[in-house]
């Protein structure tokens, strides 16, 4: 039986699904991080490898029968960054076609399905990306966590850190941050956190992590993290409009896919989100995105084999997430 293999990996973890050429998923499996800038090349397609083989071996079929596989990857940010991309999928030795994305398309398509429409993602990392009437696909953001990634986990963790140091030194206010930094690092004082970032060191992942504390600060009404929020919101809606602006989209009411944990944070990232987008995009409208990012690697797979995501097609991909990857 000839099947498809959807990859989604990131640098947190790695997702695989499989499915046949109908559009049934037929099995899922995670990994680790396969983002080779965090864990190198080798330990980047053993991730790969491994997500796959387990879905593959769920669905009762072997690695052998896979087509064709998809990989959107975190970090394919450059010319180089394919190369290497390439390298890692040529090295995990999975099905006969191997093919690499930028996680941001594979994002796009399991919201959009390829149909117009922008999608903005605030995880780990952050970017937004969009297909225009032309089917012209672009992206903006996504230039990594030293030099960008505004809106993302890492920046909310990074700027959480921040304001607790600062009300720690007494340059900004006091801010219950500090106090849950504390608590979950099992720190003696705050600035033992300094240690933990520069000599462990802390990870992009780690850090990231800080965002939750800063979204649970934000809840409770604190000012520095409810400020954190409303920067981060107003970032990502930049990268919206600027999307919107350069595929003739602002006056055209687009659709508005929001993806990654930090939308979890409800009207706390997406009130001044809102608030900032209208000033630029006068009518739009936020859904949830269809499926999965993986999804999306799997539908660019079908894409490959002239198979489009619509009619029974979609209709089986409905009809099997759920079991596949609904529960992961």
């Amino acid at each position: 039986m000839s099947v498809l293999a959807g990859v989604d990996g990131g640098a947190t973890k790695t997702v695989a699904v499989v499915g046949r050429l109908d559009g049934t998923l037929v099995g899922s499996a995670l990994a680790s991080s396969s983002n080779y800038h965090n864990v190198g090349v080798k330990k980047a397609a053993k991730a790969i490898r491994v997500a796959a083989s387990l879905a593959c071996r769920h669905a009762g079929v072997s690695a052998r029968d896979l087509e064709t596989v998809v990989m959107g990857l975190a970090g394919m940010d450059s010319p180089g960054d394919f190369s290497v991309g390439k390298r890692v999928a040529n090295l995990t030795a999975l099905g006969k076609r191997r093919i690499v994305r930028h996680d941001s398309v594979i994002a796009l398509y399991a919201a959009t399905l390829g149909r117009p429409g922008i999608v903005v993602n605030a995880g780990t990392g952050s970017f937004a990306a969009g297909i225009g009437i032309d089917g012209k696909v672009i992206r903006a953001g996504g230039w990594g966590s030293i030099i960008d990634d505004e809106g993302s986990a890492y920046d909310i963790g990074r700027l959480g850190i921040r304001a607790a140091l600062r009300a720690f030194d007494g340059r900004e206010t006091k801010t219950a941050i500090a106090r849950l930094l504390t608590r979950r690092l099992r720190l003696r004082t705050l600035d033992d956190i300094v240690h933990e970032v520069y000599e462990k060191p802390m990870t992009v992942s780690e850090i990231s992590a800080v965002s939750k504390l800063v979204a649970q600060a934000a809840f409770r009404g604190d000012r520095a993290a409810r400020s954190i929020f409303t920067y981060e919101g107003r970032v990502l809606a930049n990268l919206v409009s600027t999307i919107a602006r350069r595929l003739d989209m602002t006056w055209s009411s687009p659709d508005i896919y929001c993806t990654g944990g930090v939308f979890k944070s409800g009207g706390t990232i997406l009130n001044p989100f809102r608030r900032e987008l209208r000033k630029h995009v006068l009518r739009f409208t936020i859904r949830r995105p269809r499926f999965e990012p993986v999804v999306g690697a799997f539908i660019v797979a079908l894409k490959e084999h002239e198979i489009e995501t619509r009619g029974r097609v979609l209709a089986n991909l409905h009809a099997s997430y759920g079991r596949h990857v609904r529960r992961l």
